[in-house]
């Protein structure tokens, strides 16, 4: 007596491996970020692009394009709603790597001092500026451009950033990726994944 599957059991089994990978598939794209930019120049962020407005969906930053390529993703650290990206610094003679939260708010990338001191940007090196923050408050921030910034396959030369405090417990990351960064490139974040996927032009 034969063991092997008769060629209906056979078939049925594929259509089943492929049901699986179809419903994989839509739950990794369920948990994909959409973003645009309203009226007022706030990002905004939704997980669903049924939420976005009608008149903003021509100016989504999403792709849903197929085409693979090792260019094309960059693994993120994702910790609840916070989405932490490996980045690369250079400042003068010195290149760090860091840990950056993603921040579609800052117009500017921050980094701490530690960071700072890292890349060997002294006081010197800086212009002080003061800022105001979310809560009303203001701070004095330490001003300098880095040579570039690189996340994945993306770089950018002559980058501002600010050098800025960072207070009370340890945060877990040394700055926040700004949009004078991000604002440069089309990218989606998928959550589920812990991936950024930059959009290809």
């Amino acid at each position: 007596m034969s063991c092997l599957p008769s060629p209906r059991h056979f078939f049925h089994l594929i259509l089943v491996v492929i049901s699986l990978i179809v419903v994989l598939k839509s739950h990794q794209v369920q948990a994909d970020l959409f973003q645009y930019t309203d009226k007022d120049g706030t990002v905004v962020m939704v997980d669903d692009e049924g939420k976005i407005p009608s008149q903003y969906r021509k100016k989504v930053k999403n792709s849903r394009s197929s085409t693979s390529g090792g260019d094309r993703y960059t693994g993120v650290t994702v910790r609840g709603n916070k989405v932490l990206v490996p980045v690369t610094l250079s400042f003068r003679n010195e290149t760090v790597q860091a840990r950056m939260l993603l921040d579609t708010g800052a117009s500017v990338t921050t980094i701490s001092p530690q960071l700072a001191s890292r890349l060997g940007i002294r006081p010197e090196h800086t212009s002080r500026s003061v800022g105001r923050v979310a809560d009303g408050s203001f701070i004095t921030a330490y001003n300098t451009v880095v040579d570039y910034m690189q996340v994945g396959p993306k770089t950018k030369h002559s980058v501002e950033v600010a050098v800025v405090p960072m207070n009370g417990p340890t945060m877990g990351f040394d700055g926040l990726l700004g949009m004078n960064f991000l604002g440069d490139f089309r990218y989606h974040v998928n959550m589920g994944s812990q991936t950024i996927e930059w959009v290809q032009h």
